[in-house]
C-alpha cells in the first residue's frame, strides 16, 4: 500500500488532504517537519506533501537521505517565484490552494513515476524537461489568480498582487504563454495551453 505523509500546521487543511488522499493509501499526518522527522517511520514514505515553507527545509534532507523520496509543495499564497525555486530545488509539485482532486492525483502520479525510477518526473514531461514543467507550472498559476481575481476591479493587479509580480511582468508572462482568458473554475486552471484556452471565458485584451 502507498505511505503518504502530510505535513501541515493547519489543523482543517490536514484533514481535507486525509479525506482526499486517504483512498489512495496509508496517510499520516503531522504538525510540523519537526514531528514529521522525529517519527520512526520518516525515512519510508513514498510521497511527501508538505506546506511550502516547511517542504524547502525539508527538500535537502530527503534528497541527501533517499534521493528517490518524492517531495511536492503546498502554498497557501503561491508566488511564480517560489515556485520556480522549488521544481528547481526539486520538487515534484508546487500545488497552489484551493487543491482538488485532479490536482492530488496528477501530483501523486508523477511522484510514484520519480519514486520507481529515482529520476525527476520533469524529465518526462513532452520530452522537453524542466522548461517545459516551468512553463506549465507558470500557466496554471496564472490562470488560478487571474480566477480569484476576477470580477474584482483592478482584477489583473489583484493577480500580479497573488502571484507576487508586477501586473507588466504578468502581462508579459501572459503574452508569453499565450493566456487572454479567465478559467470558469480554479479546478479548470488547466497546466497546458490548450486547455487553458478551451476551459476558460474571455475577459478581453491582455494589453
Amino acid at each position: 500500500m502507498l505511505k503518504i505523509a502530510v505535513i501541515d500546521d493547519n489543523g482543517s487543511a490536514r484533514e481535507e488532504l486525509l479525506a482526499l488522499l486517504s483512498a489512495k493509501g496509508e496517510v499520516d499526518c503531522f504538525h510540523s517537519e519537526a514531528e514529521f522527522l522525529q517519527s520512526t517511520k520518516a525515512g519510508s514514505y513514498q510521497c511527501v506533501f508538505a506546506e511550502s515553507n516547511v517542504a524547502r527545509k525539508l527538500q535537502g534532507l530527503l534528497l541527501g537521505a533517499d534521493a528517490a523520496t518524492p517531495v511536492i509543495h503546498l502554498a497557501s499564497q503561491p508566488s511564480i517565484t517560489e515556485a520556480v525555486a522549488a521544481i528547481k530545488l526539486g520538487a515534484v509539485d508546487y500545488l497552489a490552494r484551493p487543491i482538488t482532486a485532479d490536482d492530488l492525483e496528477r501530483a501523486l502520479e508523477a511522484a510514484l513515476r520519480q519514486q520507481r525510477t529515482g529520476v525527476p518526473d520533469r524529465y518526462f514531461a513532452d520530452g522537453a524537461g524542466l522548461e517545459s514543467q516551468l512553463d506549465n507550472m507558470e500557466r496554471e498559476l496564472i490562470c488560478n489568480a487571474l480566477w480569484r481575481a476576477s470580477g474584482v476591479v483592478g482584477g489583473r493587479a489583484g493577480a500580479a498582487k497573488l502571484l507576487g509580480v508586477t501586473r507588466t511582468g504578468l502581462l508579459y508572462k501572459m503574452r508569453r504563454l499565450n493566456i487572454s482568458r479567465v478559467p470558469i473554475a480554479p479546478s479548470e486552471a488547466a497546466p497546458s495551453e490548450s486547455e487553458c484556452e478551451g476551459r476558460t471565458q474571455v475577459v478581453g485584451s491582455v494589453s
